[in-house]
Order: structure tokens, then C-alpha cells, then sequence
């Protein structure tokens, strides 16, 4: 039993996308990592970088947008 429920933690860990390093948000500054979400928070990011709501590579900021797939993520 133990190692079903290792495997379903691992495989769930595995398909968390740890968001840009430049991604920024109002909540990141009171807020822990890995804090579940506050049922408040403003859900509006921005790139580090540009300072603006979209990426260098002019696609919009956010915790879902902003993954290995874009040309300028990094971890």
C-alpha cells in the first residue's frame, strides 16, 4: 500500500512546472514558497525583467505561462 501511494506522490511531483525565476507577484513578498494559495491574492504577475505583464519574448506573465517552453524561462 505504502508504495502506491510513494509512486502517486512522486509521479505528482513530477508534473508541478516550477514557474520562471523572473515571474513576480504581490503575493511572493508575504507569502512562503510552496504556500498554498491564498483564496485572496491578486493573481497578477510580471517579468523581473521587462517590468511589464509580458515577457521579453512578448507573451503575458503567469504561474502557468511562465515554463520551460518559453525561449526566455529560467530556474
Amino acid at each position: 500500500m505504502q508504495n502506491d501511494q510513494t509512486e502517486n506522490n512522486a509521479s505528482s511531483s513530477k508534473s508541478v512546472a516550477i514557474p520562471c525565476r523572473h515571474l513576480r507577484s504581490k503575493e511572493m513578498f508575504h507569502q512562503d514558497y510552496g504556500q498554498a494559495e491564498d483564496e485572496f491574492s491578486s493573481g497578477i504577475y510580471w517579468c523581473g525583467k521587462t517590468q511589464e505583464n509580458f515577457g521579453p519574448d512578448g507573451q503575458s506573465c503567469g504561474k502557468c505561462e511562465c515554463c520551460p517552453d518559453r525561449a526566455c524561462y529560467l530556474t
